[in-house]
């Protein structure tokens, strides 16, 4: 869910002045939505924070579908593999230490 916050907010939440922030605004740095509250325009800045989280979440999706996609045999089989060499290794190193 996006955090709608107002000029005033983001200012103070990021230390910048009111200014800085309606400049940003203006030029299309920040996105804004603009909403009617009791018969006026109130203009609402969406939170970047937010938004990356949302955003965060959704590779986090796509991550876990390909996970579903790995061929769990053959990545048993490699583990495997790697296992028994390193193993051989470390009875080598033993044999050789005794």
């Amino acid at each position: 869910m996006e955090e709608l916050l107002t000029l005033q907010k983001y200012a103070s939440l990021y230390r910048l002045s009111t200014h800085t922030v309606i400049k940003k605004t203006m030029s299309g740095e920040l996105q804004t939505v603009v909403k009617e509250e009791n018969g006026k325009e109130v203009t609402y800045i969406l939170n970047p924070e937010t938004q990356k989280k949302t955003l965060g979440t959704s590779e986090n999706e796509e991550d876990l579908n390909e996970e579903c996609e790995i061929n769990y045999k053959k990545e048993y089989e490699d583990l495997n593999k790697h296992y028994l060499i390193l193993k051989t290794k470390y009875e080598k190193l033993l044999k050789s230490q005794s």
